[in-house]
């Protein structure tokens, strides 16, 4: 027998076997791929929110129950049955959470919402519902999954989910004609809302809801917020036409108000929206003694009507399968600057809270920049619109007040990153509470420091007429630039001092009879605020703004016009006392007109002889905060490029920050504003009682 070597088999029929046996086999090839540390990070917290896609761990489950996500979005409930069997009891909350999710993203986008906020709102209850079990119902407690990101996934479905609910519930109000306390159920759900740090619900329908962390603002250097559980909303409320209700404001757009008043110009507006029109006087002073001032026809305080408000969902039940059946639904609306935390189903969780969000609402909806401009220029004005003061937050009597006054030619938004950034540390923000002024710059100093002596006092006596609040004890008043120059004098006593220098230019006899008159006596003596415990000055021109002499300067002081009610006051004084022009023109008038504010401001001015030595109240705490715009000049000879250090200098103030570099807006630079909250946080120390 011959021994014949056997032939190897070919390539295709090697290849072949190797196929059969791994097919039979059943195994898996499981392969490598390195991935960057970002798209990594990025894969690990994708999400149902982020990606329009389940998370990988929901993902994950599903394939181990032998789901597909399709039909568990189609058909959750048969979806659900499945996965409980086949997952650990955390796992299929969650997992169920995001299956809802999807449903809720595809009845709340691209305008779904509006068209059908029943449907919306329902798909986002049922969201929060999975989300609120998981958080709540489980054998694990929320601080044993701490770190966990399952747990922080949860977290921002159920706050989406708020969201969502929320913003449907409104509109689902708005179709039935109700306000969303007033909305009883949704399909199967029974409703209801509960309101928590709010007086009440202002009677009335907000005219818009926000999502807040949705919103991007432009000229705001930072956001503040405090992570947690709920959802943070503004709630914008209706400006009234007639009457005065909390929530006033001036005016929010040009069309806007131009629709209120029947005109396109917004100096219409504002003489229609304030009242002043009707007035049979102009309020021009405030009275000299510590007596609250005769209520004018319109109140000058606004109370916020754009509300930062966190709201949650709250389901019926002690166990998890309660709370998984219950048709019993409850939004809770927090007030967040009353609440912290909360107990939710026995345990206390922190709550959410944007507190930029309403404010920059506001100042994007106004135009108090450009009425401030229109009220040195506009020659039709007949009157000049009286002082403001707008609250930034619902009052409270157990926070201090910070007064906020702008200079000349502007208006609260001058405050835009001051007024946010002050109240942005925690600490400073639990203990007081901002007020901004806003007044008509045109008008002399004297006139503006009586006014809005008046209109805070008016403010202060109507949240506290017993004046019992730590609201009206010491307050902090900061004022910039002129309204610098009008805080010093609001905690300044002027004797005789001031009336006696603005009349010492005339005749014995002239000067004798004008003392007496009731408005001179009103401009020219004046005690201190009782309610301000402390003051800050910002390159305030305390001995005038040389540059105000300057030659562009003086073309614009001479464009200035003042209400033809005003003049028409002057007139009728000048008449009674027999003035003639040359005699007018020693007590600060030019062409028969009464000095403005940017008059006054000169340093030769009649109001600077009158005031610029004028002594603080005894006693009272004050500060300064000036510009130097050239590091290289001494400070001694240094000017902020509009006022210059020795004008700006006080030589008794607590402190004294210079802000190097810097121009004449000293009070947006971080600089500053650092320490102003340096100066808060020692009155607050120094206030506190042992």
């Amino acid at each position: 027998m011959t021994n014949r070597k056997a032939l190897p088999a070919p390539p295709w029929l090697r290849m072949f076997a190797l196929v059969l046996l791994a097919l039979l086999n059943g195994c898996a090839v499981v392969s490598v791929k390195e991935k960057g540390a970002t798209e990594a990070d990025f894969a690990r917290r994708a999400d149902v929110l982020s990606t329009g896609r389940l998370s990988a761990d929901a993902s994950a489950n599903l394939a181990i129950a032998g789901l597909l996500v399709e039909n568990c979005q189609r058909e959750p409930e048969p979806c659900a049955a499945t996965l409980r069997d086949g997952v650990t009891e955390e796992a299929w909350l969650a997992t169920m959470a995001e299956v809802r999710a999807l449903r809720m993203m595809a009845t709340s986008d691209d305008g779904a919402l509006l068209a059908a906020p029943e449907i919306a709102a329902h798909e986002a209850i049922d969201v929060a519902r999975w989300a609120y079990a998981y958080l709540f119902h489980t054998k694990r407690t929320p601080e044993e999954r701490a770190f966990e990101l399952r747990q922080e996934r949860v977290l921002r479905l159920y706050n989406r989910a708020v969201e969502v609910a929320a913003l449907s519930l409104f509109e689902v109000a708005r179709a039935r004609g109700q306000t969303p306390s007033q909305v009883q159920g949704i399909h199967n759900l029974r409703f209801g809302v509960e309101l928590h740090g709010f007086d009440d619900d202002r009677g009335t329908m907000p005219e818009t809801l926000l999502a807040s962390d949705t919103l991007g603002f432009e000229n705001l250097r930072a956001v503040f917020r405090r992570d947690g559980f709920g959802s943070n909303l503004v709630a914008v409320f209706p400006r009234p036409i007639d009457g005065v209700v909390a929530g006033q404001v001036v005016i929010e757009t040009a069309n806007a108000a131009a629709a209120l008043a029947g005109d396109d110009t917004v100096e219409s507006v504002e003489l229609v929206e304030t009242g002043d029109a009707n007035d049979s006087k102009a309020s021009v002073a405030a009275p000299a003694t510590n007596a609250q001032p005769a209520p004018s026809t319109r109140p000058p305080f606004r109370d916020t009507r754009f509300l930062s408000v966190t709201s949650a969902l709250r389901f019926k039940g002690d166990t998890l399968a309660e709370v998984l059946a219950t048709e019993d639904v409850t939004l809770d609306v927090f007030n967040p600057y009353h609440y912290a935390s909360e107990t939710i189903a026995g345990r206390t969780v922190p709550l959410a809270a944007n507190f930029s969000a309403a404010y920059g609402v506001w100042l994007a909806r106004s135009e108090l920049a450009r009425l401030s401009l229109s009220s040195l220029l506009r020659p039709k004005q007949t009157r000049p619109f009286s002082p403001r003061v707008y609250l930034n937050q619902p009052y409270d009597p157990d926070k201090r007040v910070v007064v906020l006054i702008h200079g000349l030619a502007s208006s609260p938004e001058a405050w835009v990153n001051l007024a946010n950034e002050l109240l942005g540390e925690s600490e400073l923000r639990d203990h007081y509470q901002i007020w901004q002024v806003f007044y008509p710059t045109n008008l002399g100093i004297l006139a503006s420091r009586a006014r809005i002596d008046e209109a805070l006092r008016i403010t202060f006596n109507h949240f506290d007429p017993e004046g019992v609040n730590r609201a009206s004890r010491e307050a902090v008043l900061v004022g910039h630039s002129m309204g610098g120059v009008i805080s010093r004098l609001l905690v300044s006593n002027s004797g005789d001092q001031v009336l006696q220098r603005s009349l010492q230019a005339l005749p014995p006899d002239q000067a004798a009879a004008l003392a007496k008159e009731p408005r001179v006596q009103e401009l020219g003596v004046f005690e201190p605020l009782p309610y301000v415990g402390r003051a800050v000055f910002l390159a305030a021109p305390h001995r005038g703004a040389e540059l105000n002499d300057a030659w562009p300067i003086r073309v614009v002081r001479r464009a200035i016009r003042l209400p033809f009610d005003v003049l028409k006051d002057a007139s009728d004084l000048f008449q009674r006392n027999s003035l003639d022009e040359a005699t007018l023109q020693q007590v600060g008038f030019r062409a028969g007109r009464p000095s403005t504010g940017p008059d006054d401001l000169s340093p030769g001015s009649l109001f600077m002889q009158a005031t610029s030595d004028l002594y603080i109240k005894p006693g009272l705490p004050f500060h300064t905060i000036v510009g130097v715009r050239d590091p290289s000049v001494p400070l001694a000879q240094s000017s902020d490029g509009a006022v210059p250090y020795a004008s700006a200098h006080l030589p008794d103030a607590v402190s004294e920050k210079a802000i190097i570099p810097s121009g004449h807006s000293v009070q947006e630079t971080p600089g500053a504003i650092m320490e102003l909250r340096r100066i808060l946080r020692l009155d607050m120390e120094s206030s506190a009682t042992p």
